[in-house]
């Protein structure tokens, strides 16, 4: 009966374990799916500091692409301060996509001709 009992316990332990395992690696599916790499690059056609965002505009489509503290503004391999792009500069930004289909900046990246 003992031996029953500890079979038992230990295939409803394996059973929970398993199931709180699929659901864990399924939400860092969906957070994986949800973090998609954006690439966009155009010319500054606005920087909007209080609202840490600029429109980049290719080809008669401008894209507003959001920045945060973390996000790194290069020159080539330099990095540099945000202050030194301006309104009509060539620019590649780098980042990822939100569930609104917004891409938040992780590089801007100064593109000189």
């Amino acid at each position: 009966m003992r031996k029953v009992i500890v079979i038992l316990l230990f295939a409803v332990f394996a059973v929970v374990g398993l199931a709180s395992h699929n659901a864990f690696a399924g939400g860092q599916e969906k957070e994986a799916a949800s973090a998609k790499k954006g690439r966009w690059h155009g010319i500054i056609v606005r920087i909007d500091k209080e609202g840490s965002n600029l429109d980049v505009s290719r080809e008669n489509t401008v894209r507003r692409i959001y920045y945060d503290s973390s996000t790194q503004w290069t020159d080539g391999t330099k990095v540099i301060d945000m202050g030194e792009f301006k309104e009509g500069m060539d620019v590649i930004c780098l980042g990822t996509y939100d569930e609104k289909g917004h891409l938040h900046a992780t590089r801007i990246q100064l593109q000189r001709r």
